[in-house]
């Protein structure tokens, strides 16, 4: 019985700090996006001035959404830029809708091109007329491995990288890459995420933007506002965000070339096998790429800065069905575990400041160890409640301390959307889909239902993660996809 009340004043002791950590996030961002919005707006790069920017596209079995989203892409205001789309081996019609729907020709002498990163074997490379549009065919190696081939054959100066699902705002480019301009501590830069499903969309604006139906999707939307829309705004701020989306980054090149691009297994680039080791890899690329730049900028002491912008929105689609959110919930708990394990030696080293210190403590104890945490006191309430000795006021404080934490998240998240609103275009409000009273209440209720429900689900998909993690599987999992209405 002394056991089970250390644990229960562990447990205790525990959930307070994530509550009160979550507070102070949130409460934070309410104070960013309050001076935020008082402030005067830089002015963007002309186009006289704006540098290259390559944007690389990996595609496997996307038939259903590569025309659009290229098509996009091409429509961007922004005037100094190439997209380079990877075909992975797709074993659907990817590469012929593509080729075909913009006539794409064969490049000459592309065998020529210097391979900086190794890669899988590349079958072709084709070029559009006006050369704007790269497609790169090779066998099929990864998401990662296909972000590496388009860095080889990429000429501009900064590197964006963007899922083949996803449609950026039409001025989304010219703003995310405002702050690496600024600031040349900037190593990367992202924007807000915002999902896709029932949208309809006209030359990148929306023109429709109906609530869904699908419970699984407002699930996502409110975990997606309170990840993008307030977490990350609040880690960016104090130099502690590790994440950030590969369905929406950019990069320098010269930093990826010297770190070595992307992380796989054939990938033999001397600054991994020095940093990592031979033959590592990861499932979620988006976050391992971030932490090594970090452990990159910090060995060679440099200033370093990760950042994250509410503004500039990129369209994605997530999961319809509950295998799908499932799987996916479940790889990026496991990826999330990878990359941890991989860079364990800068926690709580003082060397690398905010990110050892603060950063990967934070995501290992208050993300990776949370189910497992909250599994152990699901199962020491069944344990006093069939012994006759559960504490009352434990229980109490345990849903009293939930329900306090999702109010103050639902509050920020109102005052936020609301700051954050005033100083968007119609496109990006559009994006947020809070256009009446009977939205915002069918959001709040569907928030309520996931705090039993979802939170569960989600919980369990993360153990499965870190189970998957210590049988070392690499599953890439994708789920099917309907694509944008345009």
């Amino acid at each position: 019985m002394i056991l089970i009340r250390i644990l229960e004043k562990v447990l205790i002791i525990y959930f307070g700090i994530y509550v009160v950590i979550d507070i102070l996030l949130y409460l934070y961002s309410i104070i960013i996006f309050k001076f935020r919005s008082g402030k005067k707006k830089n002015t963007l790069i002309n186009n006289i001035d704006q540098p290259s920017v390559s944007i690389v596209v990996p595609a496997y079995n996307e038939e259903v959404s590569i025309v659009v989203c290229v098509k996009m892409l091409l429509q961007l205001d922004y005037e100094n830029y190439q997209v380079v789309v990877v075909n992975d081996g797709s074993k659907d019609s990817t590469l012929e809708k593509i080729t075909e729907h913009f006539q794409m020709m064969e490049m000459n002498n592309w065998r020529n091109n210097q391979n900086q990163i190794n890669t899988s074997l590349i079958n072709n490379v084709y070029l559009s007329e006006n050369k704007k549009l790269i497609v790169i065919d090779k066998q099929n190696g990864g998401k990662a491995d296909a972000i590496n081939a388009g860095l080889n054959f990429s000429q501009g100066e900064f590197i964006c990288t963007i899922d083949a699902d996803s449609i950026l705002d039409s001025d989304a480019l010219k703003h995310v890459i405002q702050p690496m301009l600024e600031n040349e501590s900037v190593f990367v830069s992202g924007g807000q995420i915002a999902l896709s499903n029932d949208l309809k969309l006209v030359n990148n604006k929306v023109v429709s933007a109906k609530m869904p139906k699908n419970i699984f999707v407002l699930w996502q939307i409110l975990e997606y506002i309170s990840t993008f829309m307030i977490a990350r705004i609040s880690l960016s701020k104090i130099n502690a965000l590790l994440i950030m989306s590969g369905a929406f980054s950019i990069f320098r090149k010269k930093d990826l070339c010297e770190v070595g691009g992307f992380l796989t297994k054939q990938n033999d680039h001397q600054y991994i096998l020095k940093s990592l080791g031979k033959g590592k890899q990861t499932i979620t690329e988006d976050m391992e790429i971030v932490l090594r730049l970090w452990k990159f900028y910090r060995d060679r002491k440099r200033k370093a800065k990760a950042v994250f912008l509410p503004g500039p929105v990129c369209w994605t689609e997530a999961p319809e069905k509950l295998n799908q959110l499932y799987k996916q919930r479940m790889r990026w708990h496991q990826g999330l575990a990878e990359t941890l394990w991989l860079y364990r030696n800068l926690m709580f080293e003082p060397k690398y400041k905010s990110t050892g210190m603060i950063a990967i403590p934070y995501y290992f104890f208050m993300e990776l160890a949370a189910p497992v945490i909250k599994l152990l006191a699901f199962i020491l309430i069944i344990v006093l409640i069939l012994t006759g000795n559960i504490n009352q006021y434990w229980v109490i404080y345990f849903i009293t301390g939930t329900i306090i934490l999702y109010t103050i998240i639902l509050s920020s998240m109102t005052v936020i959307i609301e700051k954050w609103s005033m100083s968007q275009t119609i496109s990006n409000r559009d994006a947020l889909r809070y256009k009446s009273l009977f939205d915002w209440l069918i959001l709040l209720l569907s928030g309520v239902i996931a705090n039993f429900t979802y939170a569960l689900f989600r919980m369990y998909a993360q153990l499965h993660g870190i189970m998957n993690f210590f049988r070392k599987r690499h599953n890439w999992m994708k789920f099917d996809r309907k694509g944008i209405q345009v």
